[in-house]
């Protein structure tokens, strides 16, 4: 997963943002326990990381920041860690209920931002932490055409199987008002399919969701319900599983799927 090189310049901040409000966030230097707040942090690292947390998703609520430095480590522009926790998440259409994370030894220009130039994260730093997100949640995100599609096409090739194009083309079928519910380590995909000559057909798939090696989901024990006319022209045998490959930079530790969130813990890469 990568977060965009969006960045934010700091004569925005300072000319646009009420700094004291946003310095009100529950941030504070780790060797300036209950003493005074480190400057550097509350009047230029917090607003400007503030924004650019923002910058990079669709929405956000409650946002909360906890940025652990000393003044030292800011000017090399090294920042021992920060904690961010919302609440109503959106990062490009994946909608989330509540999100909390820890980054930590991320490096930044903050030296030229005092100067006037913009923000910008320098090396990559992982990220750990936890997602939740409801059955709402994922319904909303299923509007987003990029998770949209990937399980559009995942259904289809799980239905259609490898018929080649002069048999039944895959173009040839749709489908249409995509649902998900959830169960007790499970999920059930309910759609109406649409075949060749304006044919539709309800459709309900359920299958079990689990992580393997981290980095990959495992979709198995797949069951199947459609219009015994429809099941004909079909992949008459479900595959037993299917991968999702999650990419080197995601670990994920811990996958719950219960039936009003599904939560998620782990690590990833963020990118400059």
């Amino acid at each position: 997963m990568r977060l965009s090189d969006d960045y934010i310049e700091v004569d925005t901040v300072s000319q646009d943002v009420d700094l004291p409000a946003l310095a009100s966030d529950r941030v504070f230097d780790s060797q300036e326990a209950g003493g005074k707040q480190s400057r550097l942090i509350s009047k230029v690292l917090s607003p400007a990381l503030r924004l650019w947390v923002r910058s990079q998703l669709d929405h956000v609520e409650d946002l909360h920041l906890e940025i652990e430095a000393n003044d030292r480590q800011l000017l090399s522009g090294a920042i021992q860690q920060v904690a961010a926790s919302a609440r109503k998440g959106i990062y490009q259409g994946l909608h989330l209920s509540q999100i909390s994370l820890v980054g930590q030894q991320i490096q930044t220009n903050l030296r030229q931002v005092l100067r006037g130039k913009p923000f910008r994260l320098l090396t990559a730093f992982p990220i750990a932490g936890t997602v939740v997100l409801s059955e709402a949640d994922l319904n909303a995100s299923l509007h987003a055409p990029l998770l949209a599609n990937a399980i559009t096409d995942f259904l289809l090739s799980l239905l259609l199987g490898d018929r080649g194009e002069d048999d039944f083309p895959h173009k040839a079928a749709s489908i249409h008002d995509l649902q998900v519910r959830f169960g007790q380590g499970s999920l059930t995909f309910t759609a109406i399919l649409a075949l060749a000559e304006h044919h539709t057909y309800p459709l309900t798939i359920c299958t079990g969701l689990r992580v393997q090696d981290g980095n990959r989901l495992i979709l198995e024990r797949f069951q199947c319900q459609i219009n015994d006319s429809a099941s004909a022209i079909l992949s008459t045998d479900l595959p037993d599983r299917w991968v999702f490959e999650l990419g080197s930079e995601v670990c994920l530790e811990e996958l719950q799927i219960q039936p009003e969130q599904i939560s998620c813990r782990g690590r990833i890469m963020v990118q400059p």
